[in-house]
Formats: C-alpha cells, sequence, structure tokens
C-alpha cells in the first residue's frame, strides 16, 4: 500500500520504512490497467473459483405455534441451559395462522443454533437446530405423536388358589422314618401332617420311580431333611413348614411347593432348583435369604400374600434374593437387607412385579429381563455393572438414593411409567443422584413417562420418547457426553446453565432432535400422570398474554471489517488500512415481524493507512424510498463530504446508503496521515471512535433479516468522495451507484458486474473481509498469512478447512492493545 511511515526516528529511518512500504512505482501506474503488483500471498497463491470469502453463512427459518396469542421466537448461536455466553441472532413473534419466517444469519463452522420459544404464558423452552444437515427449518409446536412401539412381553396368569381334598391321605406324625426301603413315600400317594411331624423322609426320587408323592401339611412340619425331591407339598390354611435348623433348604427337582392363605413357610435360605420346580405363596414366607433361584424355576407370589426377607449376614458378594429363572410378585415382597437382583435372559423366565404389586427392597439389581407393572420400592437400583437387562416400568419405580445403569448397553422401557426417588405429601420426589456409565445404554420413555432425578450423569446414553409427550426433569444439573442423544416427544426440565456445562456450543457431546424442548424445572406445559393417579404438574402459570411490542433484539456479538486500500492493485495484505468494528446491533418489530427501528452502533478501530480514506454502508435490502424519517446520528459532524437528502441518507442511490465519516484519521483526532493503532506502543495511537446511528421507520415493511450482518454492506471510500469515486467493499458485495466501475477488471481486479463478480483479483483474493468476533488485526506491515498460520490453508481450501482460523494468531504480531 502507499504509505508514508511517519516515526519519531531518525530521518535515515524514516526513509528505508518509506521505501519499504512503497508497493507501486509512481502514481501513474494505479491509472495503467495493465500495471499489476506481486501476489501478497506469494508466487502461484490463489483461492479456488467460487469462494466467497463469507465467514457467515445463512438458514432459513419458518416456525408455526398452535396458540392464539403471539408466542416470541428467538434464535441463540448456544444453548443458555449450558452457558451464558450467547448472543442472540434473530426475534420475533408467531402465533396460529401466522409464522415467523426469518433468514438466519451466523457464523460459518456453526453446528448448531437453539430456538428459545416463550409462550403466552411466560413459559421458556429451547429446542435444538442441527444447521449442518438442515439449512431449513420448519417447526410447529403441535408436535405429531408418534406411536409408541413397546417392547412385547408376556404377563404370566396368576395361578387360582385351589381346594384339595385330603381324604384317604396317609398320616405323617412325630419323629416316623419314613426314609426306609421297606417304609417310605410311595409315587402317586397322598401324605398329611395334621399335628408336629420331624422325621425323616425319603427327600430324593430313589424309591419313587420317576413318579411323585403329596404331602399336605395342617400342622407343622419341621424337616430333618436340608432338601425335599420329587414332591407336591401343600401348606393348608393354619399349616407351616419350618426350616430354622438348617442353613439352607432346597426345593428340588420336579418338586411343588404351594402355601395356601394361612399358611406359612419359615427358614434361612430357601433354594429353588433348575429342573420343574414351583413355589406358589397364597400365604406367607418368612425367610432369611433366597439366594438361589435357579434356572427355570418359578417364585411365584399371589395378590395378598406377602413374602419377608430378613436378609441378616448375607455375604457381600451374595443377594439375599437372586434368581436366574423367574418371579411373578402380584403381592408384597419384602427384604429388609441386602439386595434382590434377577439376572434370567429368556421371555419364558423372568422377573414380573403386577399390577398393585410391591417389591421393598435397599438394593434393586436389574440383570437381565423383567417387568414392573407395580411398584418398586429401593433405596438403590443398578444392573450392578454387568450384563444387558431389558426392564420394563410401566407404574412406579423408585430409588430413594441413587440409579446406576453402568457398564451396559441394556434398555430400560417405560411406558406411562415413572422413574424417581418415591412419593413425598402427594408428590414425586427426585433420585439424589442418576448416574449411566458409558456405555451405550438406552432409555425408552413412552407415553408420558417420567424419570426424576437431581443429578444426572448421562454421557453415551439414547434417550428416546414415543406417544404422548414424556419427562426427563432435573433439579439441579445434567452432565452429557460422547455422544447422548435425544429423540422423540421428549421434554427436558434442567436449571438453566446446568445442562452440559462446560461443554462447547459449536461442538456439543449430545445430540437432540428439534422435537426436543428443554425447560427449567416444573417450566414445562408436560402433565404426567402415574399408574397410581398421582401428578406431576408444572408450576401455575400467569393468565396468557401477547408479549409486550415492539420486541427488541441486540445482537452484541462483535464483527470486525478489514481493508486494504491500494484496490484495484494488491497492497501488503496486513489488513489494516481501515478496521471497523460493528459493537452492536439493535433491532425493534411489530407484531408482523416488520421493522419500527433499527440501530447499530460501529467502532472506527484502526487506521493503517496514510491517506484520506471515508466509510459508509448500504443497506442492500432496504431501498432508499423506505427511509422516510430522518437518520439519527451520534454525532453529525462526522460526515460532512456526502451529499445526503432530507433524511440523512446518500442521494441519487437505489439502496440507503448511510455515512459513517469522510476522514477516518480526523475521526480519530489526528490532523496528520499517520498509522493508527496499528504500531505497538506508538505515541499516536488512540482509543476506538464509535459512531451509532439509527433509523425509525412509520410505516415498517422491512423484514429484519434485511438488517443481518450479512446484508449490512460496509465499504470504504479511497482518493476522495467524487462521483464517480474509487469504492472498496468486502468480497462478493455490490458497489453502489456512485462507485467508479470502470476498474473493473483492471490491474489486479477481476471483477464483474454480468457476473456478480465483486472486488475480488484475477488469483480470487480479497481488498475486504469481515471477521464475525472481536479480531486482532496484524501490526503494521504483517502479512495476515503470517499474524494467523490458519489463514492461507483457509483461503485455498476454498472456506472448508480452518473455518474458524481467527482463533490462531502469533500474539506478538497482532495488535491488541497499545502495548502488546
Amino acid at each position: 500500500m502507499m504509505k508514508k511511515t511517519i516515526l519519531l526516528t531518525s530521518i535515515i529511518a524514516i526513509a528505508i520504512v518509506s521505501m519499504l512500504s512503497s508497493c507501486v512505482d509512481s502514481e501513474k501506474d494505479l491509472y495503467d490497467p495493465s500495471y499489476q503488483t506481486a501476489n501478497p500471498m506469494g508466487d502461484g497463491f490463489a483461492a479456488p473459483d467460487g469462494f466467497d470469502w463469507n465467514m457467515t453463512t445463512t438458514s432459513i427459518l419458518n416456525i408455526e405455534i398452535d396458540d392464539e396469542l403471539y408466542n416470541q421466537i428467538e434464535i441463540l448461536d448456544a444453548n443458555p441451559f449450558s452457558t451464558s455466553d450467547y448472543h442472540i441472532l434473530a426475534k420475533g413473534v408467531a402465533k396460529k395462522g401466522q409464522a415467523f419466517s426469518q433468514e438466519i444469519n451466523y457464523t460459518e463452522g456453526t453446528n448448531y443454533l437453539y430456538i428459545r420459544k416463550t409462550d403466552s404464558r411466560s413459559r421458556v423452552s429451547i429446542s435444538t437446530w442441527d444447521v449442518s444437515k438442515n439449512k431449513e427449518f420448519v417447526g410447529s409446536r403441535t408436535t405429531r405423536v408418534a406411536k409408541a412401539t413397546i417392547g412385547s412381553y408376556n404377563i404370566p396368569e396368576k395361578y387360582p388358589e385351589e381346594t384339595y381334598d385330603t381324604t384317604g391321605a396317609i398320616e405323617l406324625t412325630g419323629n416316623t422314618n419314613w426314609n426306609q426301603s421297606n417304609h417310605h413315600l410311595e409315587a402317586g400317594k397322598s401324605y398329611i401332617i395334621k399335628n408336629k411331624f420331624n422325621g425323616e423322609i425319603n427327600h430324593t426320587s430313589g424309591y419313587l420311580n420317576g413318579g411323585r408323592f403329596t404331602i399336605f401339611v395342617e400342622g407343622e412340619w419341621t424337616p430333618s431333611q436340608n432338601q425335599i425331591q420329587s414332591a407336591d407339598i401343600i401348606i393348608l390354611k393354619g399349616g407351616k413348614i419350618n426350616t430354622d435348623s438348617f442353613t439352607s433348604f432346597l426345593i428340588a427337582d420336579n418338586s411343588i411347593l404351594t402355601i395356601q392363605s394361612g399358611g406359612s413357610l419359615i427358614g434361612n435360605n430357601i433354594n429353588l432348583a433348575a429342573i420343574g420346580v414351583l413355589l406358589k405363596n397364597f400365604g406367607t414366607i418368612s425367610v432369611n435369604s433366597m439366594k438361589d433361584l435357579n434356572t427355570t424355576s418359578i417364585l411365584y407370589n399371589a395378590p395378598k400374600a406377602t413374602i419377608n426377607v430378613t436378609g441378616k449376614s448375607v455375604a457381600s458378594w451374595e443377594q439375599s434374593v437372586f434368581t436366574k429363572g423367574a418371579i411373578y410378585n402380584f403381592g408384597e415382597l419384602t427384604i429388609q437387607e441386602g439386595a434382590l437382583k434377577f439376572n434370567s435372559q429368556d421371555a419364558t423366565c423372568y422377573f414380573y412385579n403386577g399390577t398393585e404389586a410391591t417389591i421393598n427392597t435397599p438394593t434393586f439389581i436389574i440383570g437381565g429381563i423383567g417387568v414392573n407393572d407395580g411398584t418398586v420400592n429401593a433405596q438403590k437400583i443398578s444392573n450392578d455393572n454387568g450384563g444387558n437387562p431389558t426392564f420394563t416400568n410401566n407404574c412406579s419405580l423408585y430409588a430413594q438414593n441413587s440409579f446406576e445403569f453402568g457398564g451396559t448397553s441394556g434398555t430400560i422401557i417405560m411406558n406411562k411409567g415413572i422413574l424417581a426417588g418415591g412419593v413425598e405429601n402427594g408428590t414425586f420426589i427426585a433420585i439424589p443422584s442418576f448416574k449411566c456409565g458409558n456405555s451405550g445404554s438406552t432409555f425408552e420413555l413412552n407415553n408420558g413417562s417420567m424419570i426424576k432425578a437431581e443429578i444426572m450423569d448421562i454421557p453415551n446414553v439414547t434417550f428416546k420418547a414415543a406417544g404422548t409427550r414424556s419427562l426427563i426433569k432435573s433439579t439441579k444439573s445434567i452432565s452429557t457426553g460422547w455422544t447422548t442423544k435425544f429423540n422423540g416427544n421428549l421434554d427436558i426440565e434442567c436449571p438453566e446453565g446446568e445442562f452440559a456445562k462446560g461443554v462447547p456450543a459449536n461442538n456439543p457431546n449430545y445430540i437432540m432432535e428439534n422435537s426436543v424442548e428443554l425447560y427449567i424445572p416444573n417450566g414445562s406445559k408436560t402433565i404426567i400422570t402415574s399408574c397410581g393417579e398421582i401428578s406431576e404438574i408444572p408450576d401455575p402459570t400467569p393468565d396468557p398474554e401477547d408479549p409486550e411490542f415492539p420486541i427488541e433484539v441486540e445482537d452484541n456479538k462483535d464483527y470486525t471489517y478489514l481493508f486494504e486500500d491500494q484496490w484495484p492493485l494488491y497492497g501488503d495484505y496486513d489488513m489494516n488500512d481501515i478496521v471497523l468494528t460493528i459493537q452492536k446491533r439493535k433491532i425493534y418489530t411489530n407484531k408482523e415481524n416488520k421493522v419500527t427501528k433499527f440501530e447499530l452502533s460501529i467502532d472506527l478501530s484502526a487506521a493503517g493507512a496514510t491517506k484520506s480514506i471515508g466509510a459508509a454502508i448500504m443497506l442492500d435490502n432496504v431501498p432508499a424510498n423506505a427511509i422516510t424519517q430522518s437518520v439519527e446520528f451520534s454525532d453529525n459532524t462526522l460526515a460532512k463530504n456526502f451529499n445526503l437528502n432530507n433524511n440523512n441518507i446518500e442521494s441519487g442511490q437505489d439502496y440507503a446508503v448511510i455515512p459513517l465519516f469522510d476522514d477516518a484519521h480526523k475521526v480519530l483526532g489526528r490532523d496528520r496521515y499517520e498509522q493508527i493503532n496499528t504500531v505497538s506502543d506508538y505515541a499516536g495511537n488512540t482509543k476506538p471512535k464509535n459512531i451509532s446511528f439509527s433509523i425509525t421507520f412509520n410505516n415498517p415493511t422491512i423484514s429484519a433479516d434485511a438488517f443481518n450482518v450479512n446484508n449490512l454492506n460496509v465499504f470504504i471510500i479511497v482518493d476522495g468522495n467524487r462521483n464517480p469515486r474509487k469504492e472498496i467493499h468486502v468480497a462478493g458485495y455490490q458497489p453502489t451507484k456512485l462507485a467508479n466501475t470502470d476498474l473493473f477488471g483492471g490491474n489486479n481486479d477481476n471483477s464483474h458486474h454480468g457476473s456478480k463478480k465483486y472486488y475480488i483479483s484475477k488469483e480470487n483474493l480479497a481488498w475486504g473481509i469481515m471477521v464475525p468476533s472481536n479480531f486482532k488485526w496484524p501490526l503494521e506491515y504483517v502479512n495476515i498469512k503470517t499474524a494467523y498460520s490458519q489463514f492461507s490453508d483457509w483461503v485455498t481450501s476454498g472456506g472448508t478447512e480452518n473455518e474458524k482460523w481467527w482463533n490462531d494468531f502469533d500474539v506478538n504480531k497482532v495488535f491488541q492493545t497499545n502495548k502488546n
């Protein structure tokens, strides 16, 4: 660039620097269209054809609302439930019959945008828009109710309580020995204990030749052996079997033990063998443990029947109740100490807790296939960090202290089911700790199901919901991890700022379909009602009303404009001849989403050029005749050389052109053309100058997206504001009607009106760029490729690599403050 360096050093230094800074041989070369200067990026360096230099991109949003009153819609560049560092990109309203439709502009390389909806009752929700896959979003709060496909399972039939005819039964009394070759229980015969019996019987199948015998217990039987085999044992009303004298008692192969109402079984540990064993309880079982209910065995607990397990002194590696077979509970099963674990792995031999049935246990271990249609009360629920269980919860599953589902790719299926910490005063309480290991487990929440917990740690877990909307409710925080997935008709409640906290906005470790909505605790509109008719009801909301108009959207994101001043010749490519930074955009809209007022605040941040340079903004989507009121400036003295009409916009233009300033150096308080804010620790540096203006529309017809950053055509004017004048625009942006387009295609330039190719060189390089950040521009004479190591690859890749190249810079080669 043509810069006359003014430094407070010797005349020799001035001469050397001036010589080095010269980029053209003489002024006449500027008007010789065949003359070209060297490529500042190096010989052979070029951007690919079609590269537009845009660091922002656009997508189309269209949202419909099923509400007679207006809902407020906001588009954010980060999830406010994860971070407070986000920007509002757009804002407007929608109601039934009036969609909110707008073009959304955002930083290139952004994968997700977030839609915040505030309904007429002030309920706020967040949904996710994956713009990396869908450039157009069409959404509606009236979500199609996907039919819930519930995994198939067999509900076991209830056994009827039978009556028995004991006529002809042989009585067993006292301590008579019935375990002799000539005196034993015989297959096909019935025996009865009317009083007390503690004698021996043949407890194996040795004398039975494959048959079975029957024993009715009307009194009390105290077995003298620790097992019984090939027998039908019926404990009648008032009858009792007491196995306390044995550490463990086995109901062995081919045996059925039935306990009638009023009958009881007492003992230490009761085990069931693997082949053809059925224990039917219509009365009471009181034991210390049931450590081994073997494969294919069935423990059946009838309605109104009870099983009490004390669980005392059970070893740490054992469970108070453990089944590899089946437990069918229709009554009440209570474990005082220890755990209940089921490990059945096929659909015919599994765990089932029936309607109106209750299980109470300190620890409930899900190890296989199971279904809960009743209530499970536990202090801790887990899968013992293993197996791949499938458990269906259609009612109430309560974990008072913790829920842990780790080391598994298993599945929890819920159909109008509740997974919570319990019920207190008619309200569901939260599980204090909900953890799922990083193994790919799945939770299916269908038809109004709910998980309620305080702290949820759920890496690599899939949550999907179908049917009527279901709810995940965290009262404290939700931590996600590669890759947590949320799909379907699902609402999530979590304190704002505590969902995936600290996760990068553009690279979240979760995937959330746009049908999923985030709310603050008790802020959703979903009402959950359990099988027991207990309801989780959102907080009361105020009476419905429209939002306050006008709607205000303020974008505080910084956008930095960098210009080289030697067009149509190359300069030194330090991109600091003029640096402008948009600090704030504010848009006001009415009920029809039309703009009533626009405000812009922009800083003149640096002037590395040593010549007079002016600047202006053309609003590419705002016709000049749409400006019917005078533009108001914070300082009316900065742009006196523009020919303005009565509304303070430039005359003779088709689109509204807003002047910013005539002379950058004078705006920064300098009377001579020296480099300002581009040389470190230079006395001539100064604070940026803020320039603000506002436009008011009496008869609003312009949509808000007309004022998106990508539609703000910021440009500089060099060599004086004459007609025609030399304008330099950001690459790809059109000139104004007053620009000297005769320079198009000359020197290093390759602009062409017909192809709408503007301010691009023959190597597809730019003279002006916009960086969507608070950019640190290179120091004087430092090529931008040197200050920013990823810049060159970004250019040569056509913008597909190093999309956020501006985040990687050499701190010693950029201007950060007056002193680096």
